[in-house]
């Protein structure tokens, strides 16, 4: 028979949803502190499922604004009209204490005003309001926030308030605070909230401040950048941070970044937030590892009617998002094997006949 071109199928598939066993070893990656401390952050791709920086993701700690994505999430989720004019009451601004944007008994806003001065303002008057908006009492959106972290198998979460204010029995970890953070990423509304720049609170708002600005230094820097959550109390300074940029997106989460230098704690996290941005930028790329166009192997077929060997190919390139220094030529290993007993005869072009193994220091991509 001729000599046939056998197409050498790969498990892309396969190699990607498995990179975070293989470039875990990339999580070992270290902020520079410029002498000041940090809890713990992380840092991750969606596209490709890849963890690419993490430090103390699992400590129990002070959850301090994520709190308000857990405000804003239960409110979202509510169903409630986010164009629904809400009267501020004396009950909505009890206790309220931190940030504030100073509401009055009397000021009107609507839901959508609340939630961007809840989430890009980080205004605790504003989601104390939110919370007695959508359940009439604290006690009771409380009560909803986590039961909502209970759905979203957030394990180490307790909420006692909707602020975020520092509060004995309130805690939280990283890992669940991804959770939370993932689930987020799925709504649309409360992505573009949280990407604004700066909001002008609708006509019919009555209070005293009439545009919100978004809390993070970052939003001007990061074209594509939404602020899930910028804030400090008594643990530190804290960001979360969803980065959409072109076809790669990612989360950014640093918590309890405390200065030693007459900076505030909420330009440190941010500090932070931007060094692991830039190492997701500039010490990672796609590599083609394997090309369509390289010949596997040159094998006999069994039945074959000549003596002449059959070509196998990949049947596409293989692009993985991979650490730069990595060197795909020498620091991987390509293994193939051949379905069954080995080739038989008839084949023909496009069949697929093998699987292509990719691995790095022994562990199978």
């Amino acid at each position: 028979m001729l000599k046939k071109i056998v197409s050498f199928i790969i498990f892309c598939i396969i190699l990607f949803s498995s990179l975070s066993l293989f470039f875990s070893a990339s999580a070992n990656y270290t902020l520079n502190s410029n002498g000041s401390d940090v809890d713990s952050y992380y840092l991750y791709n969606f596209e490709n499922n890849l963890y690419m920086a993490e430090y103390g993701v699992e400590t129990i700690i002070a959850p301090s604004a994520t709190v308000k994505m857990m405000t804003a999430c239960v409110t979202l989720e509510s169903g409630i009209d986010t164009g629904k004019v809400i009267t501020v009451n004396s009950d909505m601004l009890d206790g309220v204490m931190g940030r504030t944007m100073n509401l009055k008994a009397g000021d009107r806003l609507t839901v959508l005003d609340l939630l961007y001065a809840t989430v890009c303002g980080g205004y605790n008057d504003a989601s104390q309001s939110l919370a007695f908006a959508v359940s009439g009492s604290l006690s009771n959106f409380i009560a909803k926030m986590n039961e909502k972290a209970s759905q979203l198998d957030m394990t180490a979460t307790n909420y006692l308030n909707v602020t975020g204010m520092d509060e004995a029995g309130m805690h939280t970890c990283v890992l669940d605070i991804i959770k939370l953070a993932k689930h987020l990423t799925k709504n649309d509304t409360f992505v573009n909230v949280s990407s604004a720049s700066t909001y002008k609170l609708s006509d019919i708002a009555t209070c005293d401040k009439k545009t919100i600005s978004n809390r993070s230094s970052l939003i001007s820097s990061f074209k594509g950048l939404s602020n899930f959550c910028t804030g400090s109390g008594d643990f530190g300074g804290c960001s979360v941070l969803y980065y959409k940029r072109s076809d790669l997106s990612f989360l950014c989460i640093v918590m309890g970044a405390s200065p030693k230098n007459d900076d505030d704690d909420i330009a440190c996290a941010e500090d932070y937030s931007k060094q692991l941005l830039s190492h997701a930028l500039y010490d990672y790329s796609y590599k083609t590892v394997l090309s369509e166009k390289s010949v596997v192997a040159s094998l006999p077929a069994m039945y074959s009617s000549t003596s002449e060997n059959i070509d196998l190919y990949l049947q596409n390139d293989v692009n993985v998002y991979m650490p730069k220094n990595i060197d795909e030529r020498n620091d991987l290993t390509y293994n193939y094997y051949v379905y069954g007993s080995g080739l038989k005869a008839p084949l023909k072009s496009g069949d697929e006949v093998g699987e292509m193994i990719v691995s790095y220091d022994g562990r199978t991509l």
